[in-house]
């Protein structure tokens, strides 16, 4: 056990910049940057999501944390798609659009609409990700189609005279 080595009725707790409260920071345009992200199967064992913890790194609420789950592997094909679609998103704000897992997307620094989703079941109220911000010319091109190939023009029948082996 180690000892403090202080009366601790002499010292006012530290509650941090932000009074040390859990409440949701306000809906608005954020520069966050993730800290950490784990990949865990789903309740059900069904599938599998990514957890990222991130933090607000500029302006009043620097320090606070918000969490969020992307949906990678889901019996959904609709919750898969949103959840690989924001992983996407996440990976084109940093910079990064063609990372191909978290390691590469820690500790970079991107800008997030965040705001409040009402708790439910007993839970508060929280923030989320509404949208990873970027420019839309730094997102990833998706692939055109490749138009069909034309059929090369069929050669015109030669003449006898054109061939001196005829």
């Amino acid at each position: 056990m180690a000892k403090f080595g202080f009366d601790v009725s002499d010292v006012t707790p530290d509650t941090g910049s932000t009074g040390g409260s859990y409440d949701p920071i306000p809906d608005g345009e954020y520069t966050l940057k993730a800290l950490e992200a784990e990949e865990k199967a789903t309740s059900a064992g069904t599938g599998s999501y990514i957890k990222v913890k991130f933090e607000v790194v500029k302006g009043e609420y620097t320090g606070r944390l918000i969490w969020q789950n992307f949906n990678v592997n889901n019996p959904s094909e609709k919750a898969q798609r949103i959840g690989r679609q924001q992983l996407v998103a996440w990976s084109t704000a940093c910079g990064k659009p063609d990372a191909d897992n978290t390691d590469k997307l820690l500790d970079k620094p991107f800008t997030a609409a965040v705001s409040i989703e009402k708790g439910t079941g007993g839970y508060s109220d929280s923030n989320r990700i509404k949208a990873f911000l970027f420019n839309q010319e730094a997102a990833p091109a998706k692939a055109a189609p490749k138009p069909a190939a034309k059929a090369a023009p069929a050669a015109a029948p030669a003449s006898k005279s054109a061939n001196p082996w005829d």
